[in-house]
């Protein structure tokens, strides 16, 4: 079969795109820009047109669409008038997914990082699963795809209603914050039920997080800071990893993690609740994930500088919560030294919806640089600014400084001593940073 991707550079379009080429079917797809999936594709020999034209057309038998994708797209028009079949990314994941073991894992926070710790575990047991994950993790052989024999373990995007119509095996409810409102006609109700019956359809065990006030009630077992099936008694924070206490099931168990933040505690936590109600030992779930790295751009250390004291991290943190987790892992690895943030705000329906809720999260940073909105193929809101970030963080005394145009950052600081810069956000910030690093490295500093 031939399939064409309308926006196969996209982190969850690739990983499809990567799992089709290796079942043996062509393909090729199209992408506004060149970026790292792309380039990945292009080495096992999938084509990739860049940027969306009517001409992009190689007779698929199939056209498969990201969410960002609307209707007017060129090539979703021409394949209506060849009579091609078309369908949407989440469409054609479930049709993968049909008759297989399925680990998933959704909400608002830790997904990526949860997924893959699923994937980790299963590999060190010996289980050859499948992955499709929202990011990137060094131990996939695609950065976001791992091809297996074995159980499938995905990432489900929660920010469209699509995702109620998976029916998963074992699931995974980070949390529900309602990040993506805006996609359910600002219907909290109608928010809430498309977990709802998300739950109803998993076919064995429900895992949610007990502090959770949208979700909790929906699991078979839960975790949580202070109460549920597993718990969190105690935590201590040494260097870069961090020793926690774990109840469960009447007994306490000991959790070595080499990531930082109680966030990703609790994001393993939810991995061993699941794992123990399956059935494995829960010994040997937290002996895999001892050995568990970091996701990347997931408080990724791209400089660490112990003489000098100057750190560099990279962050996806996107939404007021994730950058509060952020910050407060920073201050536990980092306590002595200054913390600069600098921060690209994702989608102007977020910083509407947020409303002041990002300067509040933000002004525990030392020095805070805002740089425009990334649009994510949303429309651009005229009246609407990151500078209102700004302004807010001006209002909390806080030293911030807005900059509209992303290369502008560049001169905007130099690396010092006794410091630590945060690179934060879900967009193309990463181009700042890794520029960044390089002239670090260089010496221009």
């Amino acid at each position: 079969m031939r399939i064409h991707f309308v926006g196969i550079g996209g982190i969850g379009m690739s990983s499809l795109a990567l799992h089709c080429k290796i079942s043996g079917n062509d393909v090729y797809g199209s992408d506004i820009y060149d970026n790292e999936q792309t380039e990945i594709l292009k080495k096992v020999g999938i084509h990739v047109f860049i940027g969306h034209d009517y001409d992009n057309w190689l007779n698929p038998d199939l056209v498969v669409h990201t969410p960002a994708v609307h209707s007017d797209n060129p090539e979703i028009i021409r394949a209506r008038r060849e009579n091609v079949k078309v369908v949407s990314r989440s469409e054609f994941l479930r049709q993968i997914l049909d008759g297989m073991t399925q680990f998933a894992v959704t909400g608002s926070d830790g997904k990526t990082t949860t997924t893959a710790m699923i994937a980790h575990c299963l590999k060190t047991f010996g289980e050859d699963p499948t992955v499709f994950l929202g990011g990137v993790h060094r131990s996939l052989e695609f950065g976001n795809y791992r091809s297996g024999k074995g159980p499938i373990v995905y990432e489900l995007d929660e920010s469209q209603p699509e995702f109620s119509s998976f029916c998963p095996d074992y699931l995974i409810i980070t949390n529900a914050r309602g990040d993506h409102l805006e996609n359910y006609n600002n219907d909290e109700k109608f928010y809430r039920s498309c977990f709802e019956e998300l739950s109803s359809k998993t076919r064995r065990i429900v895992i949610t997080f007990a502090d959770d006030k949208n979700t909790s009630h929906l699991g078979d077992y839960t975790f949580g800071k202070t109460h549920g099936t597993c718990k969190l008694v105690n935590r201590v924070v040494k260097d870069l990893y961090q020793v926690a206490t774990i109840g469960l099931d009447g007994k306490q168990y000991q959790l070595i993690l080499r990531l930082p933040g109680e966030h990703n505690v609790l994001n393993a936590m939810a991995v061993l609740t699941l794992f123990w109600a399956a059935g494995y030992d829960p010994n040997k779930v937290l002996e895999a994930l001892r050995d568990f790295v970091s996701t990347r751009r997931r408080f990724d250390i791209t400089i660490l500088n112990k003489e000098q004291k100057t750190y560099v991290v990279d962050d996806y943190a996107h939404t007021p919560d994730e950058i509060k987790s952020l910050l407060a892992a920073a201050e536990e690895i980092f306590p002595e030294q200054k913390k600069i943030v600098i921060f690209q705000p994702h989608r102007y329906s977020r910083l509407l919806r947020e409303d002041g809720n990002f300067a509040k999260a933000l002004k525990d940073a030392d020095e805070i640089y805002v740089t425009e909105v990334y649009s994510a193929f949303e429309k651009i809101i005229p009246q609407l600014s990151a500078r209102v970030i700004v302004e807010g963080l001006e209002n909390y005394g806080k030293k911030a400084t807005y900059f509209p145009k992303l290369e502008d950052l560049l001169n905007a600081f130099h690396p010092q001593e006794n410091t630590v810069y945060l690179f934060v956000g879900a967009g193309d910030i990463i181009k700042i940073s890794q520029k960044f690093v390089e002239n670090y490295k260089k010496g221009d500093h």
